[in-house]
């Protein structure tokens, strides 16, 4: 009997051992994984040190949702869920976390050598934009409205980090603004030619203009008004002496040519004889 009761008590105290171990071993895996949680953090901040927020990577936002995933797994575990799967799984997603926040990383600096080029050609572009500005606005020129719409694409890319595909647009633009050259060259060339015929037709257009006379009219008003000057009058009366046989008598609804460019000796003789006309008399100036 003494044999069979000692038996129990050891079966029974190895029991007692193992349901204690496996206690411990429960516990164990129940904590939390705080230091994970403190690694993807810190690699999350060099990750975005490096620019791979800024450019919107999408191993950096795969990261930084596992890390959110994991920190919400955390929380759902302290109120009272399972904590050993929560802890266990949150884990899981810290490890990936912090493996994509280094790639994230590691391409973000590979950019930079990129970005500086880019930088320095939106630059040169940005520059000969602002020297086509006055003429591409002025003449509506397409070549240049496309190559100011292609910088402002190419920013864009470039602040995603896309910088092959920014750098193809600013090569783009800057055969848009050649093409500009050529359509200033070509709208300046119509302009020209539009004044040229413009001045063309002043040419030709008639060197007099008709008057009629109105009641109470006279050569000295009428030349006041036309001329600006009452002692041009012997021009109007020069011009039209088939019509007027008096300068003193001309009447209502008689018409004549008024000149419009007299010559400058014209001019002077004309006021010459105005001034200097003496009595005046009938068929005056024959």
């Amino acid at each position: 009997m003494k044999k069979k009761g000692g038996f129990r008590m050891k079966t029974y105290r190895l029991l007692l051992l193992i349901v204690v171990l496996s206690a411990f071993a429960l516990a164990g895996c129940s904590k939390p994984p705080v230091q994970e949680l403190d690694q993807a953090k810190t690699a999350m901040q060099a990750a975005k040190d490096s620019g791979a927020e800024k450019c919107q990577l999408p191993e950096y936002l795969e990261a930084k949702a596992k890390l959110e995933a994991a920190q919400r797994k955390m929380d759902e575990a302290e109120k009272g869920g399972k904590k050993g799967e929560l802890y266990e799984s949150a884990k899981a997603d810290l490890l990936s976390a912090i493996a994509d926040f280094e790639k994230a990383k590691a391409n973000a600096d590979a950019y930079k050598a990129t970005d500086a080029k880019v930088q320095a050609e939106l630059a040169a572009l940005k520059a000969n934009i602002d020297r086509y500005k006055e003429n591409g606005e002025k003449y509506d020129l397409p070549s240049y409205k496309a190559a100011v719409d292609k910088y402002s694409k190419a920013k864009e890319l470039a602040d995603k980090c896309k910088g092959e595909e920014a750098l193809a647009l600013i090569a783009q633009a800057n055969d848009d603004l050649k093409n500009a050259e050529e359509e200033y060259a070509a709208a300046k060339a119509a302009e020209m030619a539009a004044s040229q015929t413009e001045m063309k037709a002043e040419s030709t257009a008639p060197a007099s203009e008709k008057y009629t006379v109105i009641r109470g009219d006279n050569l000295w008003n009428i030349s006041k008004a036309k001329y600006m000057n009452p002692f041009m009058w012997p021009i109007i009366y020069w011009a039209n002496e088939a019509a007027i046989k008096d300068p003193d008598l001309i009447f209502p609804g008689q018409v004549f040519d008024i000149m419009k460019d007299v010559p400058a000796a014209d001019k002077d003789k004309a006021e010459k004889f105005s001034r200097n006309r003496g009595p005046w008399s009938l068929f005056d100036g024959k």
